[in-house]
């Protein structure tokens, strides 16, 4: 499909603004805040929304750190189309998966579309949703019914390569907590029951239990407590993991059921007790849309984006929940090639002048992909049926 007037004007503005978006990145990059925390950077990022003349409500949906811009309202056009944003930080690493400059290209997009005036049909909003890097509040949000009316939600990734939309793995996460007795070690360690023998037996299981997973599923986990003293017989261990897999469907019906019959059979093999206690939202995998894809296909070929088309599934988020409660697009750009998101170094690159780069091309996409879809109220009618099919 060749690129409209309307799309190549869209584009022109966000090159004229692309200084106000790097700007914000920039300020969200050198003050970081972590999930659920993101005070600061949602007052920032609303206030340049608003000297835009894009008002903003704080706090939709019950989350003092969510919002919702009206970008363009157009009553006389049912299409109605959502710019997602995220801007959360990880612990100590600031912004290593890029949201600083993922919340940057989604601006960016509001402002060029703001600036385009009411030259075109149908209603826009940007979303902001806080907090994907730990319980993911897309979850609730979608869940509450907030995406429901959108002919779909859309937001561009920052990584190390073009993927014109991501597949995602879909996980759960557990704590497990397992109680024992406590006994002197030495004098006396028979009448003890140990804690931590029951949770490191359980993690064998579970390194065991890889090889029985289907190509592409994950375990990983930490260690929270594990004892006090060397001398006492530990009556309490806890640890954390995250089960991940292709789909939800194959995590729930055979990854799990593994998992809790390995918990409990090594609490029964220890004299232990095991509780197993959900942590956080479970995240979805990605729902397919093939003509949004394909859209998504002639997009990148159109400006010349190299794709990676490896079929690789990237990682996990609450896109995928959103994604079955309306269609959902979530590409990426690059904003280096050599370096792996959720590292210091990637953290550091975001604030690199290469980033301007990337903020520009994931704003290009969203605008191409929103230009495409008003201009073509057929193309919206069949990811419908391709969404409830």
């Amino acid at each position: 499909m060749a690129i409209s007037a309307l799309e190549m004007r869209l584009r022109e503005l966000a090159e004229t603004q692309l200084g106000k978006a790097f700007s914000l990145n920039l300020d969200l990059a050198e003050h970081p805040e972590i999930s659920g925390a993101e005070y600061e950077s949602v007052k920032r990022i609303t206030e340049l929304l608003e000297e835009e003349g894009i008002p903003c409500e704080i706090g939709v949906c019950g989350f003092p750190t969510a919002f919702k811009g009206i970008v363009k309202e157009d009553p006389s056009s049912p299409i109605r189309i959502a710019i997602i944003t995220e801007y959360d930080a990880l612990p100590g690493i600031g912004h290593a998966c890029g949201h600083s400059a993922s919340a940057a290209a989604s601006v960016l997009s509001a402002i060029a579309l703001k600036r385009c005036g009411e030259d075109f049909p149908g209603s826009i909003d940007i979303i902001g949703t806080p907090d994907e890097e730990n319980i993911g509040l897309k979850i609730p949000m979608a869940e509450a019914g907030y995406f429901d009316d959108y002919d779909f939600a859309i937001m561009v990734h920052m990584d190390s390569n073009y993927k014109h939309n991501w597949k995602l793995f879909a996980f759960e996460t557990y704590d497990f907590i397992f109680t024992g007795k406590t006994a002197h070690a030495a004098a006396s360690p028979w009448a003890g029951k140990n804690a931590v023998d029951g949770m490191l037996l359980m993690i064998h299981a579970f390194e065991m239990m890889r090889q029985k997973l289907r190509d592409g599923s994950r375990v990983e986990g930490i260690i929270k407590e594990g004892g006090l003293v060397s001398n006492i017989i530990p009556d309490r261990a806890v640890c954390q993991y995250t089960f991940r897999a292709g789909s939800i469907n194959y995590l729930r019906e055979e990854v799990l059921p593994m998992v809790f019959d390995a918990a409990k059979g090594c609490a029964l093999a220890t004299q232990t007790e095991v509780q197993i206690l959900p942590y956080g939202n479970p995240f979805y995998d990605m729902k397919p849309i093939p003509t949004g894809e394909h859209t998504l296909l002639e997009i990148f070929a159109d400006y010349d984006f190299p794709n990676d088309t490896s079929g690789q599934v990237m990682g996990s988020s609450d896109m995928g929940n959103l994604s079955y409660h309306c269609p959902a697009f979530h590409p990426s750009v690059p904003i280096t090639e050599d370096i792996s998101l959720h590292t210091v170094e990637f953290a550091e690159a975001v604030k690199s002048p290469k980033t301007k780069g990337a903020i520009l091309d994931g704003a290009t996409i969203i605008l191409a992909m929103i230009a495409r879809a008003v201009e073509n109220q057929d193309w919206i009618d069949q990811i419908a049926i391709e969404f409830k099919g």
